[in-house]
């Protein structure tokens, strides 16, 4: 039986110059471990998609983080060991997302990699659960002041906007093409040179 390998992804969020909030997921094959700054709770897979606005955050962590499937680290060179974290296109100070993958350090266990740890055997207890949603909540109603489907539009946008602008550049050159042809076709030699100068 082929073992789901676990991923890492991030949605990092600044509202100017407050403190940032980092939400990092590490799914494994069953479980899916969600740190908020310091706070951290396991819910099985399933159970994430009944809270609306930490599935979103969690989709978008997927989508803005560099890879997935890998773990960035730095060299924090006064303790001399690795610090690790996750590569993502952060979404902070004027409200939009980054132009470059930022790295954000994983608040917990800073100095372990992650990926490496065995699969949470169980979910976090109710009583983790209500401090964990406390400081969500907090960061949901007082710092998330765009929707996250605004955030997904800006993504896609800023994604696609080389190959809209290549298929722009395409579709004016071929529209020049099939209009001198056709004046070549049905004028001649002398309309086209002359209209050929214009275009």
């Amino acid at each position: 039986m082929r073992v789901k390998m676990p991923s890492i992804s991030c949605f990092s969020y600044r509202l100017w110059g407050r403190v940032p909030y980092n939400l990092i997921f590490i799914q494994f094959e069953k479980y899916i471990k969600v740190s908020i700054n310091s706070r951290t709770v396991i819910f099985m897979n399933e159970e994430l998609a009944s809270h609306k606005g930490l599935f979103q955050l969690f989709v978008l962590s997927l989508l803005l983080t560099e890879d997935t499937s890998t773990v960035s680290s730095v060299m924090d060179k006064k303790r001399v060991r690795l610090n690790y974290g996750v590569e993502t296109l952060r979404h902070w100070d004027k409200s939009r997302i980054a132009d470059y993958y930022g790295f954000v350090p994983l608040e917990k266990s800073i100095a372990k990699n992650p990926l490496n740890a065995m699969e949470p055997k169980r979910a976090s207890s109710d009583k983790k659960m209500r401090k964990f949603f406390k400081l969500f909540n907090l960061f949901w109603e007082n710092e998330m002041i765009k929707d996250p489907l605004i955030i997904y539009e800006e993504f896609f946008a800023r994604e696609s906007f080389e190959a809209f602008d290549y298929f722009d550049r395409y579709i004016q050159h071929e529209c020049r093409i099939n209009t001198l042809s056709a004046i070549l076709h049905n004028y001649g030699r002398d309309v086209y040179g002359s209209v050929k100068r214009f275009m």
